[in-house]
């Protein structure tokens, strides 16, 4: 975290904001957002925006190997794989943690990733509000 935005932000917060942050949230749409809007955002460093990034593209250039699926045929048991799966993901998300290491340096460790495509509406709507 950068900790002076992370204390601006803090000290502009005001109940007020949020609650209209909710409201134009929840406008875009017919009903009410159905589970507690809770995001805020993380301040970090440049150095640590690059760690995240790299861990995407070493996974990604695992992915599009075109050795992958053979690598990977038999981590789906048989009965529970998709008939006429395309030979490359729509959409793709990764979710991290945000640990220590050896050295007391903070840094990304892959916690899942998932193809879920109606959550990058709701990102980008997100971030637009």
């Amino acid at each position: 975290m950068v900790p002076s935005l992370r204390k601006d932000f803090n000290k502009n917060f005001t109940k007020e904001k949020y609650e209209a942050f909710l409201e134009e949230l929840n406008a875009a749409h017919e009903g009410a957002i159905e589970f507690r809007v809770a995001e805020t955002p993380v301040f970090v460093p440049k150095g640590f925006t690059k760690k995240m990034l790299d861990a995407c593209e070493s996974i990604v250039d695992i992915i599009v190997d075109p050795k992958f699926k053979e690598l990977t045929n038999n981590a789906i048991p048989k009965h529970l794989q998709v008939p006429g799966e395309n030979h490359h993901s729509h959409f793709i998300a990764f979710d991290f943690g945000i640990c220590i290491n050896e050295a007391g340096e903070y840094e990304p460790q892959l916690v899942e990733m998932q193809g879920f495509p109606t959550l990058f509406g709701y990102e980008v709507l997100l971030d637009d509000v």
